[in-house]
């Protein structure tokens, strides 16, 4: 089943008080939007690669074995080490 997350979760869950205009801008400034024909609806995938790109972790080709392992890629992606 694919999992949507509405507007007013991901807003929460990043710290914002609601969709506001700071909110929206800062979708933009990301290039994160919502799902085509489902207004206020977000993919938290593509949510998750943009994140990924603004920290600068690239997301490996699931077509290759990677170099690291999950654990590591999962730390990195969260800063710990």
């Amino acid at each position: 089943m694919i999992e949507l997350v509405t507007g007013e979760e991901l807003a929460q869950s990043l710290g914002y008080s609601g969709v506001n205009n700071a909110f929206r801008d800062w979708c933009s400034q990301m290039r994160i939007t919502p799902v085509p024909g489902r207004r206020g609806f977000y993919d938290p995938k593509l949510v998750r690669a943009r994140l990924d790109e603004a920290q600068g972790l690239v997301r490996q080709d699931m077509g290759n074995p990677p170099k690291e392992s999950f654990v590591a890629i999962r730390r990195a992606r969260r800063g710990k080490d």
